[in-house]
């Protein structure tokens, strides 16, 4: 019986061992953002397990430290009340930054150094230090350097370590091939490396492609992984760096246009490098002029950061992100959450009103997003007015869907925030049926932008008896209108007329024969479309002037318009 007993104890202690080994295993998986001191966003702490402060700098008289915008500083520290588990460190240099190789040769100006340094993790309640020495040896950011950098590289980390602790993190970030540092010398006193992956090369090359390709530069990211593990850093100390901005040409006017606006040129288009497993943007010959990174590719690079038994993820930089959070928030899930290459949801406001003769096609729309938004990969927040809406909470959607809201009952801060959304393209848009009771309704005014981007519309009257109606489609190719057949019925349902025809400011995707009512009327328009876009928009935009009835819900074609205008808007 003993000897049965401690079987069981001896097994239930393996198990313990395991679990707990399993746990830490979990804990020590990284997300490293750098968090530019430059920049006036606040990080959401939540998302990531360290911040990489830039920068603070080797001192002109060599022998210090100094620190750009130390109150930024000091509020990135004060992000350990959102997340008490929260690293924050110092990184010191950048591209550009010097001096340190006058530092590092002077056992003096590298004994003051590290002491500021120490003194600053102090001071500020910093947990470490990442030197970002760009690079040693090496000239081309305009810095000094010696043949000797290298071996004093060493010294500096050595001396770091000794006079941070074992408490405290060193890190450091350092060129794609592994060149320039000793790593077989000097690792030992790293907690990790943070490859800086990209900025690899320049168009017509992809600068972070994940593996080779023909468009892929001089070395890719898993090339880059595999120089720093040829060169001695074990992969739990080796964090991937990850970008989250493009590079095209320096002084590309197009894609500096395309930056602001949201807008690609007519023959540019977005393409996808399946073998690279990123992302970029070529011209009207298919040449890449922008390589970037999306989801997508992301989420790849954090597969390949889970495959390759690595430390974690690393990226540049924050405020490079969109202002939905989507790169972040891929690292977050792939790495720290679900431990698999995870897509972020798309976050999809629905603007619902309750009540009224409108309410059963509402409430059978909102249960169809119900259903379908896992398979769709969405997250829906619904309001039942415009007017609910803080400043700025737009920009967090990638898709405002006007299920049945009108466009009058919106706040000014709403109303403006909608048109810069709208305009930059900062998300995108569905419109239905009620969305173009443009007028004066309620005792509101007209809203004339909205009228202007609906093609300068007012509301003029409408079929107040429903019926059927056959439309006939004019854009086959349009992506809303995939697998739609040419012609189709929409049953019982109320036609608007306006007081123009808005085909000439928008693009007409399709429009009801007025000859096929099931109902005499003289309601009419003539040329009367009913499914348009605004191509003069950043924002992907499709409006169906149809959404009365729920029995559309009924209709497989109607839900396939549905589906597509969901896929096509919510596309990356």
């Amino acid at each position: 019986m003993k000897t049965r007993n401690y079987i069981c104890l001896a097994i239930a202690i393996l198990l313990s061992l395991t679990i707990s080994a399993r746990k830490q295993g979990e804990r020590e998986m990284v997300v490293v953002a750098y968090v530019t001191s430059w920049t006036n966003e606040v990080p959401d702490a939540t998302t990531m397990t360290h911040i990489n402060y830039a920068f603070g700098h080797v001192s002109d008289t060599f022998d210090g430290l100094r620190i750009d915008n130390p109150d930024r500083l000091r509020m990135i520290v004060g992000l350990k009340r959102q997340n008490p588990s929260l690293k924050v460190m110092l990184s010191i240099g950048g591209w550009g930054s010097g001096r340190f190789s006058e530092m590092a040769a002077s056992e003096k100006n590298r004994s003051s150094f590290v002491a500021d340094c120490v003194c600053a993790v102090r001071d500020f309640g910093l947990d470490g230090i990442d030197i970002d020495w760009e690079y040693p040896t090496q000239s081309s950011a305009g810095i000094s350097s010696s043949p000797d950098d290298t071996e004093n590289f060493t010294l500096l980390m050595r001396d770091l370590r000794r006079q941070l602790g074992k408490k405290k993190l060193l890190t450091a970030a350092t060129v794609c091939d592994a060149k320039y540092i000793d790593f077989g010398s000097c690792v030992k006193y790293m907690d990790f490396v943070n490859v800086m992956a990209y900025d690899m090369g320049d168009p017509p090359q992809h600068h972070s492609a994940l593996f080779a390709s023909p468009i892929a530069s001089r070395i890719t990211v898993s090339e880059a992984v595999e120089a720093h593990l040829r060169a001695g850093v074990p992969a739990q100390k080796l964090v991937l760096g990850m970008p989250f901005y493009g590079r095209g040409l320096r002084g590309d006017s197009i894609m500096s246009r395309y930056d602001r606006t949201g807008f690609l040129p007519k023959g540019y288009t977005k393409k996808w490098d399946e073998a690279g497993q990123v992302p970029y943007i070529a011209d009207e010959n298919g040449v890449l002029v922008r390589g970037y990174d999306n989801t997508r590719s992301l989420a790849a690079k954090c597969q390949y950061v889970l495959d390759r038994g690595l430390r974690g993820g690393m990226y540049w930089d924050y405020a490079s992100d969109n202002s939905q959070g989507d790169e972040r928030t891929t690292l977050y899930l792939s790495l720290l959450k679900n431990r698999k290459a995870t897509l972020p949801p798309r976050k999809v406001l629905v603007l619902a009103e309750r009540g009224g003769l409108h309410d059963p096609f509402t409430a059978r729309g909102l249960q169809w997003l119900e259903d379908n938004k896992e398979r769709l990969n969405m997250q829906l927040v619904v309001m039942s007015s415009a007017e609910q809406l803080h400043k700025d909470e737009l920009n967090g959607f990638h898709l405002v869907l006007q299920l049945n809201h009108p466009p009058y009952a919106w706040s000014k801060e709403a109303q403006q925030d909608f048109q810069h959304y709208i305009d930059r393209g900062i998300g995108n848009y569905i419109g239905f049926h009620h969305a173009t009771l443009l007028g004066e309704f309620d005792g509101y005014p007209l809203w004339r932008w909205f009228s202007d981007f609906m093609g300068g519309i007012r509301y003029d009257n409408y079929i107040a008896d429903k019926c059927d109606g056959t439309v006939q489609v004019e854009d086959r190719q349009h992506p809303v209108m995939n697998g739609i057949p040419g012609t189709f019925v929409i049953e019982d349902d109320e036609w608007y007329t306006y007081n123009k025809d808005p085909r000439q400011a928008v693009h007409v995707l399709a429009h009801v024969d007025e000859a096929s009512y099931t109902i005499n009327t003289d309601t009419k328009m003539g040329d009367h479309p009913v499914i348009w876009t605004n191509p003069s928009k950043a924002a992907r935009n499709v409006y169906f002037q149809f959404g009365h009835s729920q029995r559309l819900f009924s209709n497989p074609v109607f839900v396939r318009l549905l589906e597509n205008a969901l896929k096509w808007t919510l596309e990356e």
